[in-house]
This record gives C-alpha cells, sequence and structure tokens, in this order.
C-alpha cells in the first residue's frame, strides 16, 4: 500500500528476501499503475484497501504517509491479512492500541517496520553493552538531522501536519529507540521544538531521564547533522559511525581510543531484514515478532506522544 520513497525501497528488500510483489495501491490509479510498470507487478489498484482483498496477497506492506498507518493497517487486519507497518507505527497511542486490538482479537500477524531493531549494528551494540565491556550504561547521545529541503519541497509529506509531519515522529523514533534499548524506559522526558512556518517540529531537543542515566538527544529537517549515536558506561562507550541507524561501523572507546572495531556492513538493501522477519514469522504461525513485539511498539508510540505533548506538536486530528 502506497508508492513512495519507502515503497522502493522495499521492492528490493523483498524480492532480496525471496518474496515476490503481487500487487500494488495507491489513492491515484494512475501512480499505481506507473509504479507497478516501472517495477514488474502485475496487478495495481487505485485504493490502499483493495490490495488487502486481493486473493494472491499473503501479507501487505503498508508504505503510505504516517496519517494513513491505522486506517490501512485496519483494512488490512479486518481482511484477516498480516501486515508489516510502516514506522512511526502511528500518529499516537490511541491509534495504535486500535490498531494493535484488531490484530490480536482476530489472531493476524502485525509488526511495526522499524528496520533499525533489525540492523547488525544495533544487535552488536546491544551485545557489547550486555556484556559489560563499556560497564554499566549512564548515558546516551544521538542526533538525526538532514536538510529535508533537499529531499522534499515545503509543501512536501515532512512538513505537512495533516500528514503526520514533522522531525519527532519520522526521526525521534530512531534516537528514542537507541536511547530506550541502552537505558530503557524513562522516568521523566523534556523536550523543546523549532516549528516550521507550516507549523510542524522541523527541529527538537530531547532530554529523556532514566533510572540510571540520562539521553540527549536531537532531530532536524534544517541541519545537517553528525547523525552518530553513542552509548556510554562507566568504563567505555559504544560509539555507532554514522549513519547511525544502520551504522556500517561500531566501535568501543575507552579514554578517546578504540580499543574493538566491528565491521557491522553488509550488502543490498538494509530492509531485507525486517522482511525476513515477517516470512520467518509467517512460516511459523506467530502472530507478533518477538524481535519487535506489539507491546514495544506501544510503548514507544507512548514516548513520542509525551515528547510531542512537551514539544507542543499537536496534529490537525488529534
Amino acid at each position: 500500500m502506497g508508492t513512495g520513497g519507502i515503497a522502493i525501497a522495499l521492492v528490493q528488500a523483498i524480492r532480496e528476501a525471496g518474496g515476490t510483489i503481487a500487487a500494488v495501491g495507491s489513492g491515484s490509479a494512475e501512480r499505481a499503475a506507473a509504479f507497478a510498470e516501472q517495477w514488474g507487478i502485475s496487478r495495481s489498484y487505485g485504493s490502499h484497501a483493495d490490495v488487502a482483498r486481493d486473493p494472491e496477497v499473503e501479507v501487505v506492506y503498508v508504505a503510505t504517509t504516517n496519517d494513513l498507518h491505522r486506517a490501512n493497517t485496519l483494512d488490512a487486519l479486518e481482511a484477516g491479512v498480516p501486515v508489516l507497518c510502516e514506522k512511526p507505527f502511528a500518529l499516537n497511542r490511541r491509534e495504535a492500541e486500535a490498531m494493535v486490538q484488531i490484530a490480536r482479537d482476530r489472531g493476524v500477524f502485525l509488526m511495526e517496520a522499524m528496520w533499525m531493531r533489525f540492523q547488525p549494528a544495533y544487535e552488536r551494540m546491544l551485545e557489547i553493552i550486555g556484556s559489560g565491556r563499556v560497564g554499566p550504561v549512564r548515558s546516551v547521545q544521538a542526533d538525526f538531522g538532514f536538510n529535508a529541503e533537499r529531499r522534499d519541497s515545503p509543501s512536501g509529506r515532512l512538513f505537512d501536519p495533516r500528514l503526520g509531519g514533522g522531525t519527532i515522529l519520522d526521526l525521534g523514533v530512531y534516537v528514542a529507540t537507541l536511547a530506550v534499548a541502552a537505558l530503557g524506559y524513562p522516568q521523566r522526558v523534556g523536550a523543546s521544538a523549532e516549528f516550521s512556518s507550516t507549523g510542524v517540529d522541523q527541529q527538537a531537543g530531547i532530554v529523556l531521564h532514566h533510572a540510571h542515566g540520562l539521553s540527549t538527544l536531537a532531530t532536524s529537517f534544517v541541519s545537517d547533522t553528525r547523525m552518530e549515536g553513542a552509548v556510554a558506561g562507566t568504563e567505555g562507550r559504544v560509539r555507532l559511525h554514522a549513519p547511525f541507524h544502520h551504522s556500517p561501523l561500531v566501535t568501543v572507546e575507552q579514554g578517546g581510543a578504540v580499543v574493538e572495531t566491528f565491521d557491522t556492513s553488509y550488502e543490498g538493501s538494509g530492509y531485507r531484514f525486517e522482511v525476513d522477519e515477517v516470512h520467518r514469522c509467517l512460516d511459523e504461525g506467530l502472530t507478533e515478532s518477538p524481535m519487535m513485539p506489539l507491546d514495544e511498539s506501544l510503548r514507544m508510540m507512548g514516548l513520542l506522544d509525551e515528547i510531542r505533548r512537551q514539544a507542543g506538536m499537536v496534529y490537525p486530528t488529534e
């Protein structure tokens, strides 16, 4: 469901993972037909919901704008079709809860496509901090920023509040995921944002106060940041080199010196790991992924809600 940039990226990932793209749907029959022709897909539909009604479709990937994730996911779940839904899972926790409730009531597979959690670098980071090599973790620093106007016009998706635009939902989910993985969910949240002329958070600063540490996080659509992550403990730190959310290199550093280096690069699409997980879960008859549990998606949506509340970012439908 959807024909934007992330849908194009998943075409390669699905095929690398051994899947076949049976159909594509869009709000425009013309866009769907053009996408299908470009990528060799046999059937196209002028609505997203029609994809879930196709008898050959075994699982739907929701690649639409943030504001449509809930409706598109529910269309598929109510038809009994498993769903991989692009992040952010929904606009807020209330929407996410409706999605999860239907999936669980009907026993249909549902997973958030938070590709960072399936990356080799992310798994290596968890292994390092779990081993105690850097001591107990006390702080996390991460930033995710780029000049969005190079990718999207000021009137495009990223800057449109009606489409769920803004940095907190699109980029904050990455930095917050890293912080939570290393220090757990925070006890207190502080956030401030700079707003665009269209009314979305174009930059945000986030401070998470955890039980045993502090995370300082930043997001931006107007500045070209380092896009690195650092998880620091009492005996050293784990550095996820840019871009940290699919880092090709992870280093362990002590006193400013590199003591261990891990090559976490790979060939092909970085999205194929999440597709592999969907295939594995469906093959095993699972309705939830143990690597990306639905309760985790709900808790993260709740955290993003609080970050947006502190920053003052409210969507028209809320």
